[in-house]
């Protein structure tokens, strides 16, 4: 349930990297210690947007929209955002992945609650 309130970290944050240009990264598990639905995503980069995949599978694809849908949250440069996804608990586990632009592009995720 998403709430009106400072975010609430209520799991580990992950590390979502991906090494070249144009290419996906890594596929990350993130857990939670109770049930939520937010995320609070960050992109440490000052140039380059980052695109994150995420699912309740990790069978996900992470693409750049070039003119067509893609199924991603974007994040523009070095900014951070909290949004509503899968359900995520600690035994219900959401997958994300990131695609960018640039080399060696890293985002940071962690599940909670809260704006």
């Amino acid at each position: 349930m998403a709430n009106n309130i400072p975010f609430q970290p209520m799991g580990p944050t992950v590390k979502i990297f991906a090494a070249t240009a144009n290419t996906e990264g890594n596929v990350v598990a993130i857990n939670a210690v109770s049930p939520c639905q937010q995320f609070w995503v960050i992109n440490p980069d000052k140039n380059d947007p980052v695109f994150v995949a995420y699912g309740d599978t990790d069978q996900i694809t992470a693409t750049i929209p070039d003119g067509s849908a893609a199924n991603v949250v974007a994040i523009a440069p070095y900014e951070a955002k909290v949004f509503t996804g899968p359900q995520v608990s600690s035994t219900k586990t959401v997958y994300a992945r990131c695609i960018a632009p640039h080399n060696n592009a890293t985002v940071y995720v962690c599940p909670g609650e809260g704006l």
